[in-house]
């Protein structure tokens, strides 16, 4: 084979060129595989529903483990339902038992569920590809979790916990797909109420045939490299998170336990709003405009130099919340170091930053929780690590 290599016969050429193609291909998934395996965090659950939606898409449920009750005031609150962010998982508020919003909400006496929507999960089909729009989760994942929760539970209504899209996708359901009496609270953590990317985008982007824009394999993609993740930053770092503000080995982590692909169909959404002035539109009709006489309270959560939800962009939808009721309890909150909090917060680090267990979950707890008991709620102060811009703000 080798004299035969030698004098560049093509049958040689060509197994050796296979041969290296096959090696390449057996070496990346043992890389793949190794370092997934040294990397996942597996996290247990009290139980696991997988359901199917009106359309034939799933999503799957999971209640937070429960915790030692924490008297009378948490038992008679509501069930909480977290939802995750484009490119995510339920583990985007789940990380680890640290870095969790859901178990610190479980730990003081919470009913917390976490889902998965159908973005997170893998597609089963075309057909099932197809399926995964922005549009079909309003229309079909967030009434289909909410009725599941409030039937296994025997609530009312629930308290609603959203990071990023899972709280946008709240702004599009409220009032259209899931009523209004079903949420008593809302809490959304850095879910902008339009959309402005980070660098212009060419409004050629926005009308490509959809049959041309491509599912992103950030899964494969956040797994093969995420063992490197925190050796240097790049300007891909400073997009998604603060590096400085997230504690060692958490993004390497997150990267192998959270991270899921961006289906096609939902990627034509965001550059369709992206690309077209930012204003997310659904059925023709700007969501925003439908969320004037909505009287639930709300806090809004947005980091100081967050390149994918701007503290402009979180703010919009704090406008728009409630604007028919003047005296409605709606907060906006910035996180970052011109407000006392430790350092400034990026995107993900408002899930997984180093201090989120005393500059957020607890801020999260408080407006959840002994309001509805009657406690009065106490004002947070920039001592807290908070700025907060009160309920009239967005009338000044």
């Amino acid at each position: 084979m080798l004299d035969r290599l030698l004098r560049g016969e093509p049958g040689a050429l060509a197994i050796c060129a296979l041969a290296l193609v096959a090696t390449l291909l057996l070496a990346g998934w043992l890389h793949l595989l190794y370092w997934t395996r040294r990397l996942r965090h597996p996290l247990e659950y009290r139980e696991t529903r997988r359901l199917e939606t009106g359309d034939g898409a799933t999503i799957e449920l999971r209640r937070a483990p429960s915790e030692p009750s924490a008297g009378p005031a948490a038992e008679a609150l509501p069930p909480i339902l977290v939802v995750h962010g484009i490119a995510a998982n339920h583990r985007n508020q789940d990380l680890t038992h640290d870095e969790s919003l859901a178990r610190h909400l479980a730990a003081i006496g919470r009913d917390v569920w976490l889902v998965t929507l159908r973005s997170g999960l893998a597609p089963t089909s075309r057909a099932d590809a197809r399926r995964k729009t922005f549009g079909a989760m309003v229309a079909h994942d967030l009434p289909r979790a909410v009725d599941e929760i409030l039937a296994a539970t025997g609530a009312a209504a629930l308290d609603y916990v959203g990071f990023s899209m899972g709280g946008m996708l709240l702004y599009a359901a409220i009032g259209r797909t899931v009523p209004v009496a079903r949420i008593r609270r809302a809490v959304f953590v850095g879910s902008p109420g339009e959309i402005i990317p980070y660098l212009p985008l060419p409004r050629a982007l926005g009308r490509l045939p959809a049959a041309l824009v491509p599912t992103l394999p950030l899964r494969v993609g956040a797994r093969a490299f995420a063992f490197l993740s925190e050796w240097f930053s790049t300007p891909i770092h400073g997009l998604v998170v603060n590096p400085h503000n997230v504690a060692d080995g958490v993004t390497r982590l997150a990267l192998v336990n959270v991270i899921e692909d961006m289906p096609a169909a939902l990627n034509v959404d965001f550059l369709r709003w992206a690309t077209t002035g930012g204003e997310v539109v659904l059925d023709g009709a700007p969501v925003l405009d439908g969320l004037a006489a909505i009287d639930a309270p709300a806090l809004f959560l947005a980091g100081s130099v967050d390149r994918l939800a701007p503290p402009a962009a979180v703010r919009r939808a704090f406008e728009a919340w409630g604007r028919e009721h003047p005296a409605l309890d709606k907060r906006f909150v910035i996180l970052g170091r011109d407000y006392d909090a430790r350092h400034d917060y990026g995107h993900g680090d408002l899930a997984v930053g180093a201090r989120v267990g005393v500059e957020i979950f607890p801020l999260v707890a408080r407006f959840l929780g002994p309001e509805a008991a009657g406690e009065p709620h106490r004002a947070l102060t920039g001592g807290e690590a908070v700025c907060e811009v009160e309920r009239r703000a967005s009338r000044r």
